[in-house]
């Protein structure tokens, strides 16, 4: 499989992959713009709407986590017909080769289990992977992690989102 990095210089011209109306399409890619500069990156793969990740720094992250020193996964996405051929495993080691090139902790990401979060990372295929569960939400939904050192500190969900509502 080939995949495109999407850039400032190619975003306009280049879907984003995302099953949104076009009015949507075009606010995710003014968001994906202003992200860039933060250290967002998004590859995608030359068949639209297939497969694609993006990830940012941790600490540019729009999610109330801890994880200082590591990436975060904001979407790691396989459509139905594309599974069972490896994409995952292609964008998931483009990912960590770039973590590690900028000297990162590991890599993180938002999961759960059930169908009723499957709008999240698949959690038995992240451990597969060798993510583990640093933290979980009072509703269920973790933060797991791939520490690329034995002594990585895991991240964690900030107070406000691990028991939202004050639960």
């Amino acid at each position: 499989m080939e995949y495109i990095r999407i850039t400032r210089d190619n975003i306009d011209a280049e879907h984003v992959c995302c099953a949104m109306s076009d009015k949507q399409a075009l606010a995710k890619k003014e968001w994906l713009k202003r992200r860039f500069d933060e250290g967002l990156i998004f590859y995608r793969s030359v068949e639209r709407g297939k497969c694609f990740i993006e990830y940012i720094p941790a600490e540019n992250a729009w999610v109330p986590i801890q994880a200082d020193g590591y990436l975060y996964i904001d979407c790691l996405w396989v459509a139905g017909s594309m599974k069972g051929h490896g994409y995952s495993n292609d964008l998931l080691r483009g990912c960590v080769r770039d973590a590690k090139e900028q000297g990162r902790k590991g890599l993180c990401i938002l999961s759960a289990e059930g169908r009723k979060r499957e709008f999240l990372s698949d959690a038995k295929y992240l451990a597969h992977k060798g993510f583990m569960v640093a933290d979980t939400s009072s509703c269920g939904i973790m933060l797991m992690y791939l520490p690329f050192g034995s002594d990585t500190e895991p991240p964690q969900f900030k107070e406000c989102a691990k028991y939202p509502g004050g639960w």
